[in-house]
């Protein structure tokens, strides 16, 4: 690595004193190879930020808030984003072919879900930010896909998005303690519950969402949905799940309470992901061919808004306050 991470982060940071004043939501635009923000309280784009090429996806914030990281599916490499100067600072490289990030709770450790490459295997990469170096790597199924950490930080869980499992990772010991089996490929979405005793999986082409039991590490229940479920998020009350069928462009609301499907709401292009906004008035979810984020109001789950980004939007996180 050309310079080493602390100290990029440092110069990065100089003089970024004055916190934000609202919320923020980061998109990126495969296709326009750039991030839109949005102010979550307005609903507006207040400002884009050039990412350069290498086709950006995923992308986290650290747990402080102050630099997001991308990673660039074209050129395998990560860039770090000044939230405050709104800029990008940085690319780096860590893995070979990394498809989604993490931050472990306490932020000490970014984990790369990294592909197979001719670097790397399919596995969760350990990254100390103090350190600045690679202290632990995890092999695990095909694809790693998206992450969910147990309420205390001590486990991740990994959902492997062609082999269909959720594999179960001791964050201390750099250990697999556990592989949940379903089989249904093109599996991504997972979200815990507040207590932590439940975890929601999607399981894709079983067209379902899956209820494990964290206690147990076993499927005890069975969600079925009108087609292959990607994403799988909580409203902040954990009263619904929000579920994206990317292929048949719908976003189906599932009532935690008695596992009933209680609205279905039409998409225009791919709705992937899905975000809560922060005061639990809406949910916010890109819309990839249509370029376009999604605004669907959380009362009657009905969509209130649509507003435009670059092209290609997917990834999206919101940045700590």
């Amino acid at each position: 690595m050309p310079r080493p991470v602390a100290a990029l982060l440092l110069a990065a940071l100089a003089g970024a004193t004055t916190p934000a004043t609202a919320a923020t939501l980061f998109i990126t635009n495969t296709k326009s190879d750039s991030v839109s923000v949005i102010d979550t309280k307005t609903l507006d784009v207040v400002g884009s930020i050039p990412l350069g090429r290498g086709k950006p996806n995923r992308i986290v914030f650290q747990p402080d808030g102050r630099v997001a990281w991308v990673v660039y599916d074209k050129s395998h490499d990560l860039g770090l984003i000044d939230a405050d100067a709104r800029k990008l600072v940085r690319r780096v490289k860590i893995g070979g072919n990394p498809y989604n990030l993490a931050f472990t709770p306490d932020g000490s450790h970014l984990l790369v879900l990294d592909w197979s490459s001719d670097t790397s295997n399919d596995e969760v990469i350990f990254y100390d930010l103090k350190a600045e170096k690679i202290d632990g790597r995890v092999e695990v199924s095909t694809w790693p896909a998206h992450t969910a950490f147990s309420r205390d930080g001590k486990l991740v869980y990994v959902s492997g998005e062609t082999a269909g499992d959720v594999t179960v990772i001791d964050v201390a010991t750099r250990a697999v303690v556990a592989r949940i089996v379903h089989g249904g490929g093109d599996a991504m979405g997972l979200a815990l519950t507040a207590d932590g005793k439940t975890l929601y999986a999607a399981a894709g082409e079983n067209k379902a969402i899956l209820k494990i039991d964290t206690a147990t590490r076993k499927i005890r229940g069975e969600i079925p949905l009108p087609g292959v479920v990607h994403e799988a998020t909580l409203t902040l009350d954990g009263r619904y799940l929000y579920t994206t069928l990317r292929k048949i462009n719908k976003i189906v609301v599932v009532r935690t309470a008695d596992d009933r499907i209680v609205a279905t709401i039409a998409q225009r292009g791919y709705p992937d992901l899905v975000t809560m906004e922060p005061t639990g008035r809406y949910a916010l979810v890109t819309n990839r061919w249509a370029d376009l984020v999604s605004v669907i109001d959380l009362a009657s789950h009905a969509q209130v808004r649509a507003i435009p980004v670059g092209k290609a939007p997917h990834g999206m996180a919101l940045r700590p306050r």
